[in-house]
C-alpha cells in the first residue's frame, strides 16, 4: 500500500511539472506574439509614413517637370525666326550688334545649362520614381508576409496546446480532470518451445 501511495506522488509530482512546462511555454508563445504584433505595427506605421513620404516626392517631382517644360516652351518662343529677324532688323550701329551679339550668347549658355539641368533632373526623376515603385513593391510584399505570420500567431493565441496527462496515474489530481486511469499489466509474452522432428534414414542403394 504505501508503494502505491509512493508512486501516486511521484505521478502527481510528474504532472504537476508538465502542466507548470506547459503553462510556461504557453505565457511564451503569448508574449511572443504580443512582441510580434507590436513589431508588425510598428514596421507598418513606417511603411505608411515611407508611402506618404513617396508620394509627396512623386508630386513635387510633377510640379517640377511641368515647370521645365514651360521653361523650354519659353525657349522655343525665344527660337522664332520671325521675332530673331524682327530684333536684327532694330539695330542701328556695331555697338548695339555686339551688345546683341553678347546677349544671344550669353542666352545660348544659359539655355545649354538650363538644357543640362532638365536631363539631369531628368534622369534623376526616373531614378526616385523607379526607388519609389520598388519600395511600394517592397510594402506590400511586406505587408502580406506579416499578415501571414500576424495570422498564424492569432491562431496560436486563440488555440493554446492542450494539456496532457502521463498514461498509468491511477487517482485525480486536484485541479485536474478526466485523468486517465492505470492501464492493466499485460501478461508476459510465453515463447513456446519449437518441436524437432528426428533425423531421416538415408535411402537404401539402387541396384
Amino acid at each position: 500500500m504505501s508503494y502505491d501511495i509512493q508512486q501516486w506522488i511521484l505521478e502527481i509530482k510528474s504532472l504537476q511539472q508538465q502542466l507548470a512546462d506547459m503553462q510556461r511555454d504557453r505565457d511564451a508563445a503569448l508574449d511572443s506574439a504580443a512582441n510580434w504584433r507590436q513589431l508588425y505595427n510598428t514596421e507598418a506605421q513606417q511603411r505608411r509614413d515611407e508611402a506618404v513620404r513617396s508620394q509627396q516626392t512623386i508630386e513635387a517631382l510633377k510640379a517640377e517637370i511641368q515647370q521645365l517644360q514651360a521653361e523650354v516652351k519659353g525657349v522655343e518662343r525665344l527660337s522664332d525666326p520671325g521675332a530673331i529677324s524682327a530684333s536684327v532688323e532694330q539695330i542701328e550701329n556695331v555697338q548695339e550688334l555686339q551688345a546683341k551679339l553678347i546677349e544671344v550668347l550669353i542666352e545660348r549658355d544659359r539655355t545649354a545649362q538650363a538644357l543640362k539641368d532638365e536631363r539631369l533632373a531628368h534622369d534623376q526623376t526616373r531614378e526616385k520614381l523607379t526607388t519609389a515603385l520598388g519600395d511600394a513593391v517592397d510594402v506590400l510584399t511586406s505587408v502580406q508576409r506579416r499578415g501571414h505570420t500576424h495570422t498564424e500567431e492569432e491562431s496560436i493565441e486563440q488555440n493554446p496546446p492542450a494539456s496532457t496527462a502521463l498514461p498509468g496515474a491511477s487517482q485525480p489530481v486536484p485541479g485536474l480532470a478526466n485523468t486517465p486511469k492505470p492501464v492493466a499489466d499485460l501478461p508476459a509474452f510465453v515463447k513456446t518451445p519449437s518441436l524437432k522432428l528426428p533425423p531421416t534414414r538415408p535411402a537404401p542403394p539402387r541396384f
